[in-house]
């Protein structure tokens, strides 16, 4: 799911983007200069230079001349961006908004998909996607292995309504899984996943009625509603 590039010049974007996010740098504030970035990473400037670049395209920093580079205001990063959300510490409070809205934008997107996955999957698909749903076992396998297992209904689920602007969806909706697991499922004070509710859209997905796909897909995100709204 990550977009990054790769050896020191990862290391050098995960740990300012981890600095931005975790409000080392504040929204608005100027960044230090490159030589003091490279000094704190153990870098070169041309890899200060290329990590800027790439927290630029996601948002979090600006620079222009007689400008410098600055953090971003909150409302620019790109929250659908899976590096962004990761960076945050689980417990920082951003998270929990994070989870509310992305919980808000999947019960518009993901009952309306389970709709027409009803009618427009294949039959082999159908298998795929039973098998996911069986494969989720909270509390008896590791959250890897739940995630794997989530991951494939969910990208399965959208690959089944055959439109290309649905399935290209996929990526924030493995974004918004990944919120989900960050703040949700890997917190013990919340309910774990709902192995009933993934079987129940798949069953009604396998018997290609659409109502009842969309009303099963609905209910299983009441979970993740509930959650939000604690």
């Amino acid at each position: 799911m990550s977009s990054l590039p790769t050896g020191v010049a990862k290391r050098s974007v995960e740990t300012l983007g981890k600095r931005i996010t975790n409000d080392v740098y504040s929204p608005d504030e100027v960044m230090p200069t490159e030589e003091e970035l490279a000094d704190s990473l153990g870098v070169s400037r041309a890899t200060v230079r290329d990590a800027v670049k790439v927290l630029s395209g996601k948002g979090l920093l600006r620079t222009a001349r007689r400008y410098g580079t600055r953090v971003r205001s909150i409302e620019e990063w790109n929250f659908l961006d899976g590096d962004v959300v990761s960076w945050h510490d689980p417990s920082h409070p951003r998270i929990k908004q994070i989870f509310a809205e992305t919980t808000e934008l999947r019960t518009v997107l993901e009952p309306a998909a389970a709709a027409l996955a009803a009618q427009r999957g294949t039959d082999e698909q159908v298998k795929i996607l039973q098998a996911a749903a069986h494969a989720i076992h909270p509390g008896q396998v590791d959250v890897e292995t739940l995630f794997a297992a989530d991951c494939q209904f969910h990208v399965t689920l959208l690959d089944m309504t055959r439109n290309n602007v649905m399935r290209q969806l996929r990526q924030i909706i493995l974004t918004m899984l990944r919120i989900s697991y960050e703040f949700g499922v890997v917190n013990p004070d919340n309910e774990k996943v709902s192995r009933e509710g993934h079987i129940a859209v798949a069953d009604a997905i396998a018997a290609r009625d659409h109502e009842a796909a969309r009303k099963a897909m609905s209910e299983m995100l009441e979970l993740n509603r509930a959650i939000a709204q604690d």
